[in-house]
């Protein structure tokens, strides 16, 4: 249940009538709230029905996505998978097996369409098998495409990589923006701007969070920023009540357009960060009051009261069964899970987090399902990077991976092409092919952006038009190219 934090809440209808021009839902002291500017008048407005959200699952800390999508049978693909993972490997019999509906591109010509999910991703694997999820193989931050032979400079060429190779803070920002040195833009931030014409509401921003700031929905003109939520919903203004909530309120109201400057500034940013917080909490009575029972669907689903992932896609999934209150038709959600940097007990770890995830996306799948919402809503799921393919230890319950670059991703939605493998899986080898320092730290087979170009055009950025927001792409083939083998959206 969302309580306001006092009686008095100036209503959006009163609003409307006191101003007409809005400084949008900014941070007041320590709270949550975003600060937006007005969004230019579009050229073209949306239709109605015209709904599609974005969620990106950002998996922190470098997931180690070779023991999350994993070779299965006799073939030559397990076994380098289990030489060179040694005792972090998982056994066959504990995998989630999976129905390629097309045979999956391995590098080196080797020929495997025999996978299987993490043994605790059972739900996962339920969809995958069911054609509503896809795997992104082998993506990365990549500048522009590279050989083993050119990374380690025995072609003589000048090559650009991607600052920092290996650093979490800097291949997270990559990761969420572009792999260039100098950081402009999230991606997901500079995605609003371009699609401002199916956002027509100035007091809520498109742009929500349910882990705080991040990179990724960083604007460009940076007048748009996004709207923080808790992991349950709104984060009431900082100590914001009894006496000092009246004072503040009765304070600002007495401000008008003969006061200072800066006080009609406050009281704007005031108004409208009030304003905005009203219309999220009807956002969410709407929702609750839908006949949808969320709780029930994610505990059904094996999502524990305390799980931070779970509790933010129940989150979000209220905000979109919600949507008529705050009418954007191109919200972007970031939503973050934590604790991915296995250098040390992988196993058993891994597979806690596993559980943790597998139980969320199936609560979140189910409700979206629940609620008429799974074909509008496209979920992407990736880490900073992957993990070296070889331990660094000879104990099977205390040994981990270290950072490595290339990694396995995840979308699903009623849009995606599901039972299949996009990109190209690497051979698993060391020492040779995509490897670069005898750990398995795999060349990326298709960039980041690559992928992340993909999800803009199905959200409405035209192919012709993606490489304002991914420069990179031009160094690269089209997304969109069959050669390319990484457009996971299903044909029109």
């Amino acid at each position: 249940m969302i309580h306001n934090c006092d009686d008095h809440i100036l209503s959006r209808r009163a609003f409307l009538r006191k101003t007409s021009s809005f400084a949008v839902a900014s941070s007041l002291a320590t709270n949550s709230l975003g600060l937006m500017g007005l969004l230019n008048t579009s050229e073209a407005l949306a239709s109605a029905d015209d709904y599609k959200a974005l969620v990106f699952i950002f998996l922190n800390g470098g997931n180690d996505s070779f023991n999350m999508v994993v070779p299965r049978g006799a073939g030559q693909l397990r076994a380098n998978y289990a030489l060179n993972r040694g005792v972090v490997a998982l056994s066959e019999g504990s995998l989630n097996g999976l129905n390629l509906q097309s045979a999956a591109n391995i590098y080196g010509d080797i020929d495997s369409s025999d996978f299987g999910f993490h043994g605790n991703c059972s739900n996962m694997a339920d969809m995958f098998n069911s054609q509503e999820m896809a795997v992104l193989c082998n993506i990365g931050n990549l500048t522009a495409p590279i050989t083993r032979d050119q990374y380690l400079g025995n072609t003589g060429e000048s090559i650009i990589l991607p600052p920092r190779l290996f650093s979490h803070s800097d291949q997270q920002r990559q990761f969420q923006s572009e792999p260039t040195g100098t950081f402009n833009y999230g991606w997901g931030g500079r995605l609003a701007e371009l699609l401002e014409s199916y956002n027509n509401n100035p007091l809520v921003s498109p742009l929500i969070s349910l882990a705080g700031r991040n990179p990724f929905q960083v604007t460009l003109e940076g007048e748009i920023n996004s709207y923080t939520l808790g992991d349950t919903g709104i984060v009431p203004l900082n100590g914001f009540t009894g006496a000092r909530s009246s004072m503040v309120t009765n304070y600002m109201t007495s401000i008008d357009t003969s006061s200072h400057l800066m006080a009609q500034k406050y009281a704007d940013i005031f108004d409208s960060a009030r304003t905005a917080q009203d219309i999220i909490e009807s956002t969410f009575n709407t929702a609750e009051s839908s006949g949808v029972n969320f709780d029930e669907i994610f505990a059904s689903a094996g999502v524990s009261a305390d799980s931070d992932i779970g509790n933010r896609l129940k989150t979000v999934a209220k905000m979109i069964k919600g949507r008529s209150e705050e009418s954007n038709k191109r919200p972007i959600y970031f939503v973050e899970m934590n604790g991915f940097d296995t250098h040390a007990n992988m196993l058993p770890n891994h597979s806690d987090q596993m559980t943790e995830l597998n139980a969320a996306i199936k609560g979140f799948r189910d409700t979206l399902h629940e609620q008429g919402d799974f074909d509008k809503v496209l979920t992407y799921m990736g880490s900073e990077f992957g993990r070296t393919i070889t331990p660094n230890g000879n104990d099977p319950t205390s040994s981990g991976t270290d950072h490595g670059w290339g990694g396995n991703a995840m979308a699903f939605g009623g849009m995606v092409d599901g039972g299949k493998f996009f990109g190209t899986y690497p051979d698993l080898l060391v020492n040779q092919g995509l490897d670069v320092d005898g750990r398995g730290r795999f060349i990326p087979t298709n960039s980041s952006s690559q992928c992340s170009a993909v999800i803009a055009n199905w959200m409405g950025i035209a192919e012709g038009d993606v490489n304002q927001i991914f420069p990179s792409l031009n160094n690269f083939p089209s997304s969109f190219s069959q050669n390319s083998n990484i457009n996971f959206i299903k044909a029109s």
